[in-house]
This record gives C-alpha cells, sequence and structure tokens, in this order.
C-alpha cells in the first residue's frame, strides 16, 4: 500500500502549530536575527494552489525547501548577487508520489510542461512574512 494517498498528513491543533512556530523563531533569534530578518512563512493564492490540485491524477502536494538568490526587492538575481533566501516551492504529486508536470497551457509551450522525470515545474514566488504578513 502506497504512503501517497490523498489522506496523507494530519490537522494539527493551535497549541502544536504554535509550539513549532515559536521553537522556529526563537531558534532564529537565538543565534542572532532580529524578527525582521528571516522569512516566516510564504503565501500563495487558492487559485495557484487549486490550478496544481485540479491537475489529473493529482492526489495531493508537496513543499519544496529551496533558496533563491534575490534582491533587497526579493527580485531574483544572479548566484552569488544579493542574498540566498530561503523559499518555497508547491508542486502537484501523483499516486506514485511523483511531482507532477503543470499543465501545458500554464507552463507554457507543450514541451515544456515538465521533464517527465517527476521532477515537474512549481508553483513558487509567495509573497514572504516579513514583507507581506498582516
Amino acid at each position: 500500500m502506497s504512503v501517497f494517498t490523498k489522506d496523507a498528513g494530519r490537522i494539527l491543533d493551535p497549541f502544536e502549530t504554535k509550539a513549532m512556530t515559536g521553537a522556529y523563531q526563537e531558534r532564529k533569534l537565538a543565534v542572532g536575527l532580529a524578527k525582521d530578518e528571516y522569512v516566516r512563512s510564504e503565501y500563495f493564492g487558492i487559485n495557484q494552489v487549486q490550478y496544481l490540485l485540479d491537475q489529473p491524477g493529482c492526489i495531493g502536494l508537496r513543499i519544496h525547501h529551496a533558496k533563491r538568490w534575490e534582491d533587497a526587492d526579493g527580485k531574483p538575481t544572479e548566484p552569488g548577487k544579493g542574498q540566498l533566501i530561503p523559499r518555497v516551492l508547491l508542486t502537484g504529486v501523483d499516486e506514485k508520489g511523483q511531482d507532477m508536470p503543470i499543465y501545458a497551457d500554464k507552463a507554457g509551450m507543450k514541451d515544456m510542461a515538465g521533464d517527465g522525470g517527476g521532477n515537474g515545474t512549481a508553483v513558487g514566488d509567495g509573497l514572504p512574512c516579513p514583507r507581506h504578513c498582516a
């Protein structure tokens, strides 16, 4: 039986989520970073998430931890220019546990939708907090 099902994961209670995010923030503060000097979260709109979920065969999402060189405004730069910033990427996942390519009409040319090796195109460029926090 595959672990890749529509029911993977669980709903966490508020006390557990607060403890988890609190531990992350405490660690960042302990190493000398101010609250506005590290990424705490990233916001993605429901339309982007739904687009991934609506792919035929999609049974869930994978969230990839990543880093990207960015300027002070959060725009991508060349490697070595600006700061290396933690980001997340979202991909749809099929029942075999493979990342799915995004629909051809979203990714561009039909042949560019994915590489066929389970490394699909991802949704990224969410709005990072602290720059975009409520």
